[in-house]
């Protein structure tokens, strides 16, 4: 789960529940800010670039950092973590009444100067207190590069014990999930990896995936009394260099008792959903159960949309809703492409979102099958779509679908690269003066778009309500938070 906002304030409030008794019913909203000044939280993730340190140089630099909620001191109140890239991370203690008060520092929990992504609060060593795992990205190297695991010491302070719990990864980790695979009794993680190595139109090769990469592949870890074990290999998970993931979702999508995973991959490679098989091992069956999916896949998320007790899976990609935009940001292959695509085994793969229904068990089979009905429902567009949220948002026993929206730097916008291919001289000058990134990137059109808030109608039908809701605001807007912990029962 992430969030981003480099231009604005973060969070500049929060967004929270109106009462249901409002006086004036014509002017109350789902939804109403609150802003910083109550809040006491004034986090920004904002973020600088120069010709060493840029989207050129690191691709991730725009994909955003993270935010977990929980109650760390079991008063009743949740509290908040915020990740940051360039910005320290924050811990904010919920007083009451929507305010907050920033105790990092108290709370052990200041590392300067390190890039981090995904957080997640979940009870790892079964204590009853939530402790915090930080993702890490940005440059290698540095004593604190590492994944950070802070035990709850249960007086607000916490104690870093990643490398003695066996989970102190150092590669370009995105985020994190824990859940108890294998029905133990315990926790535990898959971690979410992006590659480090560059995306170019030589990677259309066969058999990538089975080649794993130990810095930058994705990786199962098996809780072992306490101590993390990677098993990935056993397990049958993927973990190459060309799984370049930005989701990765819980659930048990065919209803056999056990928790199974949906990683949503960005670029070329083809997302992995995993059946699990109730033996240690899992199954990658995507292309059994599906017959499309998203190119660029984001974020995603998984919830049953029409209460038949199958689990449908939304996954967010770039397609914007808007002609305009379409026309002068959002790049399509064409048929050899795509084709080459198919043939070296990356699947049908589109520019859009996909919303795949359940249909429950083919007839004869143990195998459940998706149909992709983005399109049908209005979903298929929301532009550069970060975080899916799947819930209940007005508690009339339908869930609804949010979904965080917006780059701070449009890096596909067409007018800009033909500007430049016709302005070569211009180039040969920034390049000679040795300002040529910072320069392309300062010229990049920045436009914060509004999220999008589904109302579900029932029927696969729904409604835009984000304007009229109270989220009308224009943001940057990566993700936002959800469960990251799942304890299945035997």
């Amino acid at each position: 789960m992430r969030l981003q906002s480099t231009f604005l304030s973060l969070l500049v409030g929060f967004l929270f529940f109106q009462s249901c008794g409002s006086s004036d019913p014509e002017t109350s909203t789902l939804f109403e800010l609150v802003p910083a000044s109550q809040s006491g939280i004034d986090f920004r993730n904002e973020l600088v670039y120069d010709e060493k340190f840029n989207p050129y140089t690191f691709r991730n630099f725009y994909n955003g950092a993270g935010v977990a909620v929980g109650d760390i001191n079991n008063d009743g109140l949740l509290d908040i973590f915020f990740a940051g890239n360039q910005a320290d991370n924050k811990l904010y203690l919920n007083k009451g009444n929507f305010q907050f008060e920033d105790i990092t520092a108290q709370a052990g929990l200041a590392v300067p100067g390190i890039w981090s992504t995904g957080v997640s609060m979940v009870d790892i060593n079964g204590d009853g207190l939530l402790d915090i795992y930080i993702c890490k990205s940005g440059p290698l190297g540095g004593e604190e590069r590492h994944n950070a695991l802070y035990i709850n010491n249960g007086d607000l302070t916490f104690t870093e014990m990643a490398e003695a719990y066996g989970i102190a990864d150092e590669g370009l980790s995105q985020h994190a999930v824990f859940f108890d695979f294998d029905r133990d009794g315990d926790l535990d993680m898959y971690l979410l990896n992006n590659s480090a190595r560059s995306v170019g139109i030589n990677d259309l090769r066969t058999g990538q995936r089975d080649i794993r990469d130990p810095l930058g592949g994705n990786k199962l870890y098996r809780n072992d009394d306490g101590f993390f074990v990677d098993v990935s290999e056993e397990a049958c998970i993927y973990g190459s260099a060309i799984g370049y993931g930005l989701g990765v979702t819980v659930s048990d999508v065919n209803q056999d008792g056990w928790p199974d995973l949906y990683v949503s991959n960005d670029f070329f490679e083809k997302d992995y959903l995993y059946l699990n098989n109730g033996d240690g091992t899992f199954s990658e069956a995507l292309e059994d159960m599906m017959q499309e999916i998203s190119m660029g896949s984001m974020g995603a998320d998984i919830a049953d949309l029409d209460n038949n007790g199958w689990p449908d899976i939304f996954v967010t990609e770039m397609l914007p809703a808007t002609l305009e935009r379409v026309k002068t940001k959002t790049p399509f292959e064409d048929w050899d492409k795509y084709q080459a695509n198919v043939k070296a085994g990356y699947f049908h793969q589109f520019t859009r979102n996909t919303l795949q229904r359940n249909l429950g068990r083919q007839p004869g089979s143990d195998q459940v099958h998706f149909i992709d009905v983005s399109r049908q429902t209005g979903l298929h567009a929301t532009d550069w779509s970060w975080g899916a949220l799947i819930f209940d948002i007005d508690n009339d026993g339908l869930r609804d679908v949010f979904v965080a929206n917006g780059i701070v730097k449009d890096l596909t916008d067409f007018d800009y690269v033909d500007y430049y291919v016709n302005n070569q001289n211009l180039i040969a000058t920034y390049r000679k003066d040795s300002v040529l990134l910072t320069k392309l990137i300062d010229q990049f059109p920045s436009v914060p778009q509004p999220n999008f808030l589904f109302k579900n109608q029932g029927g696969f039908r729904f409604e835009n309500i984000a304007p009229t809701a109270g989220l009308e605001q224009l943001t940057f807007s990566t993700g936002q938070f959800m469960p990251t912990w799942i304890m299945m029962e035997i």
